[in-house]
């Protein structure tokens, strides 16, 4: 299928050289040396990257003597169609193991990079097709992808571990059965495949986002954020971060960080900021003795008239009025 697929009989470092070259790629070389393999296999496996930040993979495996990989997987959200067999477990470093079921979509979230490591029994083996993305494709297809999607792998990207099991349509299982068969080659072939990878992919956030569980965390992961992004604007009042960056870091995108923003608080994030600066410049003005012109270019005016002006909106009065007063 391409330069990552590998047929026969392999030991995991074949398997890790060869097919998980892709997921590895932006690991770092120490990181590199923290893999640790044993075991062999027998079948076929090809990985993948689709496009950016967007990879897939595919296999038809069975360990005869039983097998274990570990290696780094950066921050990401990893879906697992399994379609036949067992797939062993799958250990997060600091977190419990978590199984696949052949019913059922099983998605993954890792909000930074860990160690984790795949355990097979002897003698099991399994058809899979894994799809994932990491968090190049959510900045490259910010604009393209819906208000939810983008939550719900903003949320499933948020610090920690996490795994659902999501109801699985039989559209969805011939979907991921296309990526274990070889129907295209060359250019066509990696273009079907990232196709079918972003169909299967959205389908799946579609069933995430309607799940109950998901819905109410949302909500109070939306307030948690929220609050972060205030304590975060009180903190850098005269150089605040940009909205697209505070929404990183609070890990919620940017019209969702709006929204709730201004649901909380009743106004915007520039708002807060304005608010907070004249309430700063009043202090300066009426406690510190400081003039109108000075105290509006601490907080960030260059211009006097347009600190006056924004003074007098906030407060009625202009500022040179309260500085008389003080002094009085």
């Amino acid at each position: 299928m391409n330069a990552h697929f590998v047929e026969g009989d392999f030991d995991a470092d074949a398997l890790v050289r060869e097919a998980v070259h892709q997921a590895l790629a932006a690991a770092e070389a120490p990181q590199r040396l923290r893999q640790q393999m044993a075991g062999s296999f027998e079948g076929w496996f090809w990985a993948e990257d689709v496009g950016p930040g967007l990879f897939a993979s595919a296999c038809e495996l069975m360990s005869p003597s039983g097998a274990a990989i570990s290696q780094p997987v950066e921050r990401s959200v990893m879906m697992t169609f399994l379609l036949d067999g067992e797939n062993g477990q799958f250990a997060p470093e600091g977190a419990e193991p978590v199984a696949s079921r052949a019913d059922r979509v099983h998605v993954v979230g890792l909000g930074e990079q860990r160690l984790c490591t795949r355990l097979l029994e002897a003698g099991q083996g399994c058809r899979r097709v894994e799809i994932g993305a990491r968090t190049q494709f959510l900045e490259a297809n910010a604009d393209a992808l819906s208000e939810a999607d983008l939550e719900a792998l903003y949320y499933l990207m948020a610090p920690g571990f996490r795994s659902y099991h999501l109801p699985r349509s039989e559209a969805m299982t011939q979907m991921a059965a296309m990526l274990t068969e070889e129907r295209y080659h060359g250019s066509l072939g990696r273009l079907f495949r990232e196709s079918v990878t972003v169909q299967l992919m959205l389908q799946t956030l579609r069933q995430f986002c309607e799940g109950g569980e998901y819905r109410a965390a949302l909500g109070a992961r939306c307030y948690d954020a929220v609050m972060e992004a205030r304590h975060i604007l009180d903190g850098t009042l005269l150089a605040p971060p940009g909205t697209i960056e505070l929404a990183r870091q609070v890990g919620l995108n940017r019209n969702v960080l709006q929204a709730g923003f201004k649901a909380r608080f009743g106004t915007t994030l520039f708002g807060y900021v304005r608010d907070k600066r004249m309430a700063m410049a009043r202090i300066m003005i009426e406690e510190q003795g400081f003039g109108a012109a000075e105290a509006g270019y601490k907080v960030g005016f260059a211009s006097p008239s347009a600190f006056s002006a924004a003074y007098r909106r906030k407060f009625g009065r202009a500022p040179m009025s309260l500085q008389r007063a003080a002094v009085a």
